[in-house]
Protein backbone atom coordinates (compact mmCIF):
# COMPACT_ATOMS: atom_id res chain seq x y z
CA UNK A 1 0.00 0.00 0.00
CA UNK A 2 2.74 2.52 0.97
CA UNK A 3 4.86 3.14 -2.12
CA UNK A 4 7.69 5.07 -0.44
CA UNK A 5 8.77 6.75 2.78
CA UNK A 6 10.80 9.97 2.88
CA UNK A 7 12.18 11.23 6.18
CA UNK A 8 12.65 14.99 6.36
CA UNK A 9 14.47 16.78 9.16
CA UNK A 10 15.66 20.23 10.12
CA UNK A 11 19.42 19.84 10.05
CA UNK A 12 21.46 20.86 13.12
CA UNK A 13 22.96 24.38 12.97
CA UNK A 14 26.52 23.11 12.50
CA UNK A 15 25.49 20.81 9.62
CA UNK A 16 23.55 23.63 7.96
CA UNK A 17 26.60 25.91 8.27
CA UNK A 18 29.01 23.33 6.80
CA UNK A 19 26.63 22.70 3.89
CA UNK A 20 25.89 26.43 3.37
CA UNK A 21 22.19 26.10 4.18
CA UNK A 22 20.85 29.31 5.73
CA UNK A 23 17.12 28.71 6.14
CA UNK A 24 15.92 27.55 9.54
CA UNK A 25 12.55 26.36 8.16
CA UNK A 26 14.11 24.06 5.58
CA UNK A 27 13.45 20.33 5.98
CA UNK A 28 15.95 18.13 4.16
CA UNK A 29 15.33 14.55 3.12
CA UNK A 30 17.90 12.64 5.16
CA UNK A 31 16.70 9.14 4.29
CA UNK A 32 14.18 7.24 2.22
CA UNK A 33 12.90 3.75 1.47
CA UNK A 34 10.93 2.30 -1.41
CA UNK A 35 8.50 -0.61 -1.25
CA UNK A 36 9.30 -1.55 -4.85
CA UNK A 37 12.52 -1.96 -6.80
CA UNK A 38 11.87 1.11 -8.94
CA UNK A 39 12.25 4.49 -7.22
CA UNK A 40 9.12 6.61 -6.87
CA UNK A 41 9.39 9.48 -9.38
CA UNK A 42 6.76 11.88 -8.00
CA UNK A 43 9.24 14.04 -6.08
CA UNK A 44 11.91 14.22 -8.80
CA UNK A 45 11.11 17.83 -9.67
CA UNK A 46 11.94 18.91 -6.12
CA UNK A 47 15.53 17.55 -6.24
CA UNK A 48 18.12 20.27 -6.81
CA UNK A 49 21.25 20.12 -8.96
CA UNK A 50 23.30 18.83 -5.99
CA UNK A 51 20.92 15.88 -5.56
CA UNK A 52 19.24 17.24 -2.41
CA UNK A 53 15.52 16.87 -1.80
CA UNK A 54 14.17 19.49 0.58
CA UNK A 55 11.08 21.49 1.38
CA UNK A 56 10.28 24.63 3.31
CA UNK A 57 7.70 24.60 6.07
CA UNK A 58 5.36 27.39 4.95
CA UNK A 59 2.23 28.71 6.69
CA UNK A 60 -0.65 27.34 4.62
CA UNK A 61 -2.86 30.38 5.13
CA UNK A 62 -0.72 32.22 2.60
CA UNK A 63 -2.21 30.33 -0.35
CA UNK A 64 -4.60 27.55 0.67
CA UNK A 65 -8.37 27.86 0.53
CA UNK A 66 -10.06 24.93 2.24
CA UNK A 67 -13.27 24.08 4.04
CA UNK A 68 -13.50 24.56 7.80
CA UNK A 69 -13.54 20.79 8.44
CA UNK A 70 -9.90 20.45 7.46
CA UNK A 71 -7.15 22.28 9.28
CA UNK A 72 -4.03 23.08 7.25
CA UNK A 73 -1.63 25.21 9.24
CA UNK A 74 1.44 24.22 7.24
CA UNK A 75 2.42 23.16 3.78
CA UNK A 76 5.60 21.85 2.21
CA UNK A 77 6.94 24.03 -0.59
CA UNK A 78 10.07 24.29 -2.70
CA UNK A 79 10.93 26.96 -5.29
CA UNK A 80 7.43 28.45 -5.35
CA UNK A 81 5.90 24.99 -5.81
CA UNK A 82 3.62 23.47 -3.23
CA UNK A 83 4.06 19.73 -2.68
CA UNK A 84 1.06 19.59 -0.37
CA UNK A 85 -0.69 21.20 2.52
CA UNK A 86 -0.64 19.16 5.71
CA UNK A 87 -4.24 18.56 6.76
CA UNK A 88 -5.06 17.43 10.28
CA UNK A 89 -8.69 16.39 10.64
CA UNK A 90 -8.45 14.70 14.03
CA UNK A 91 -7.05 17.20 16.52
CA UNK A 92 -6.63 14.40 19.07
CA UNK A 93 -3.82 13.08 16.82
CA UNK A 94 -1.81 16.15 15.78
CA UNK A 95 1.17 13.92 14.95
CA UNK A 96 -0.64 12.59 11.86
CA UNK A 97 -1.70 14.44 8.75
CA UNK A 98 -2.48 13.89 5.11
CA UNK A 99 -2.34 15.73 1.82
CA UNK A 100 -2.10 15.42 -1.92
CA UNK A 101 -0.58 17.24 -4.88
CA UNK A 102 -2.23 19.94 -6.93
CA UNK A 103 -4.34 18.18 -9.58
CA UNK A 104 -4.49 21.07 -12.04
CA UNK A 105 -2.59 20.80 -15.33
CA UNK A 106 -1.27 24.35 -15.00
CA UNK A 107 0.03 26.19 -11.95
CA UNK A 108 -1.36 29.62 -11.01
CA UNK A 109 1.59 31.25 -12.83
CA UNK A 110 0.63 29.46 -16.08
CA UNK A 111 3.50 26.97 -16.00
CA UNK A 112 3.01 23.21 -16.38
CA UNK A 113 2.36 21.50 -13.05
CA UNK A 114 5.28 19.06 -12.48
CA UNK A 115 3.04 17.00 -10.18
CA UNK A 116 0.23 16.62 -12.72
CA UNK A 117 1.25 13.05 -13.63
CA UNK A 118 1.13 12.21 -9.91
CA UNK A 119 -2.13 14.06 -9.18
CA UNK A 120 -3.84 10.85 -8.04
CA UNK A 121 -1.26 10.11 -5.35
CA UNK A 122 -1.89 10.79 -1.69
CA UNK A 123 0.47 11.62 1.14
CA UNK A 124 0.35 10.70 4.80
CA UNK A 125 2.51 12.66 7.22
CA UNK A 126 3.97 11.60 10.56
CA UNK A 127 4.97 14.79 12.36
CA UNK A 128 7.13 15.64 15.33
CA UNK A 129 5.52 18.12 17.71
CA UNK A 130 7.54 21.07 16.40
CA UNK A 131 7.54 19.83 12.76
CA UNK A 132 11.34 19.52 12.84
CA UNK A 133 10.94 15.94 11.57
CA UNK A 134 8.34 14.81 9.06
CA UNK A 135 7.93 11.42 7.48
CA UNK A 136 6.10 11.47 4.16
CA UNK A 137 4.36 8.23 3.23
CA UNK A 138 3.48 8.03 -0.45
CA UNK A 139 0.22 6.25 -1.28
CA UNK A 140 0.38 5.85 -5.05
CA UNK A 141 -3.04 6.48 -6.63
CA UNK A 142 -4.43 6.99 -3.12
CA UNK A 143 -5.78 10.53 -3.42
CA UNK A 144 -9.49 9.63 -3.49
CA UNK A 145 -9.18 7.44 -0.39
CA UNK A 146 -6.58 9.46 1.49
CA UNK A 147 -8.99 10.21 4.38
CA UNK A 148 -9.45 6.45 4.84
CA UNK A 149 -5.69 5.86 4.77
CA UNK A 150 -5.36 8.67 7.30
CA UNK A 151 -7.75 6.83 9.64
CA UNK A 152 -5.78 3.60 9.12
CA UNK A 153 -2.62 5.51 10.12
CA UNK A 154 -4.29 6.82 13.28
CA UNK A 155 -5.64 3.34 14.15
CA UNK A 156 -2.18 1.77 13.82
CA UNK A 157 -3.19 -0.46 10.90
CA UNK A 158 -0.17 0.76 8.89
CA UNK A 159 2.40 0.33 11.68
CA UNK A 160 3.84 -2.96 10.41
CA UNK A 161 4.29 -1.62 6.88
CA UNK A 162 5.79 1.64 8.17
CA UNK A 163 8.25 -0.22 10.39
CA UNK A 164 9.27 -2.47 7.48
CA UNK A 165 10.02 0.62 5.39
CA UNK A 166 11.87 2.27 8.28
CA UNK A 167 14.10 -0.81 8.53
CA UNK A 168 15.08 -0.26 4.88
CA UNK A 169 15.86 3.46 5.18
CA UNK A 170 18.99 4.60 3.39
CA UNK A 171 20.50 8.08 3.06
CA UNK A 172 18.99 10.23 0.33
CA UNK A 173 21.93 12.64 0.21
CA UNK A 174 25.19 12.67 2.16
CA UNK A 175 25.35 15.94 4.08
CA UNK A 176 28.80 16.85 5.30
CA UNK A 177 28.89 16.60 9.09
CA UNK A 178 25.63 14.65 9.43
CA UNK A 179 25.83 11.24 11.05
CA UNK A 180 22.67 9.15 10.97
Amino acid sequence: MIRALYKLATLPDEVRAINKIRSKVRLDCVSHAQSQQETYKGLTNFINSKGQLFFYKTPARDFVNTDSKRIAEWSLTNNSQNLSSIYIEDIDYPQFGYGYPNAKRLLSNGEENPLFNFRNDGYLFILSKDYSEIEILIIQDGRNLISSYYQLLIDGALDLEINQLRSKLKPFFTYEGLHL
